[in-house]
């Protein structure tokens, strides 16, 4: 039986904006067990990033539990707090921008080392070459500058700066869709296997379905900061509950011309973070809609074998209890 590396429960950020409090992530609860990878989809501005950012306390959470390996990171101490810094990193989406541009190869990938005191010296030169070499960069780039490199490679110095530390998860904040496609492809066959070699944990932030689809052993999909469907990778593609999913599912291409499609066009208005009125936040857009949801937000149930969703259609079709 997986045991769980991360567990997030009921956890919220709230950004306090003119006008009242914006609800950029809203009672999320979720698990990702040990050597996986969860894949977090959603459209932008759903609150997908900032809860990898709050995971890892990049910012600061409203309320909620953080469990990594059993404990609250929200009651952590400033030492055991450093500590889980080097055992959580993150990629970030750009891989330009991420990087300090007057800084070498050799510099950024020696950052962190030099920073947490793991090796000194000769040793820190043996340990960027073997990371270089680990994410595919050519040793002879050791002293080139962001500028000088290509997306991929530029991804690829980012990717070597999370593995600096030997850490056990990582947050993958969309880290190839600033990237041509056949790079894409490379990237991701780097993450899949490293993640193989190693035993990483991946939390993967992405609103491409076609990536999620190939990387993830799980998948949560987000809506306005809250999670509304959460499965295993073939089954929520296989069969998928919320009209939301549904939607998402219907809009990726397919190469088979001749089968038939069922693309699903949502109307309506996307309702306001900011102070969300009661009900289910994707009533106003939603075909299926009945008078409850406009009422009351629904819970996300289990209604099959590990396959979770947050619908009141869905849940009573399913006939849960």
């Amino acid at each position: 039986m997986s045991v769980d590396l991360l567990e997030v429960r009921n956890l919220k950020k709230y950004f306090s904006v003119h006008g009242g409090s914006l609800h950029a992530v809203d009672d999320v609860s979720l698990s990702i067990p040990k050597g996986s990878t969860l894949g977090l989809v959603g459209e932008s501005g759903c609150g997908k990033s900032t809860l990898g950012r709050v995971v890892l306390g990049l910012l600061e959470a409203t309320s909620g539990e953080i469990l990594f390996g059993g404990e609250n990171t929200l009651a952590f101490t400033k030492d055991r707090l450093s500590k889980f810094h080097q055992e959580a990193q993150i990629v970030f989406q750009d891989p330009f921008s991420s990087l300090n541009p007057r800084m070498s190869v050799y510099q950024l990938i020696a950052e962190p080392l030099l920073i947490n005191r793991v090796c000194r010296g000769a040793e820190v030169e043996a340990r960027v070459k073997k990371l270089m070499d680990t994410v595919g960069l050519a040793e002879r780039l050791i002293t080139s500058f962001p500028h000088e490199l290509d997306g991929g490679r530029r991804q690829r110095i980012g990717v070597a700066r999370a593995l600096a530390l030997n850490p056990d998860f990582i947050v993958l904040d969309e880290p190839v869709s600033a990237l041509d496609v056949s790079i894409q492809a490379q990237i991701l066959n780097l993450l899949s296997d490293l993640k193989k070699d190693h035993g990483y944990t991946y939390l993967f932030i992405s609103h491409n379905l076609s990536v999620v689809r190939y990387v993830s052993d799980e998948v949560a999909v987000m809506y306005l900061g809250q999670v509304v469907e959460k499965s295993d990778n073939r089954e929520l593609f296989k069969n998928p509950m919320h009209p939301y999913t549904k939607a998402l599912l219907s809009a990726v291409p397919v190469i088979d011309l001749d089968r038939p499609r069922n693309r699903i066009i949502l109307e309506g208005d996307v309702p306001s973070p900011i102070d969300p009125p009661p009900g289910c936040r994707f009533s106003p857009r939603c075909a299926a809609k009945g008078d409850r949801c406009a009422m009351e937000s629904p819970k996300l149930v289990e209604v099959g074998s590990g396959h979770f969703v947050a619908c009141h259609m869905a849940i009573a079709a399913s006939c849960y209890p």
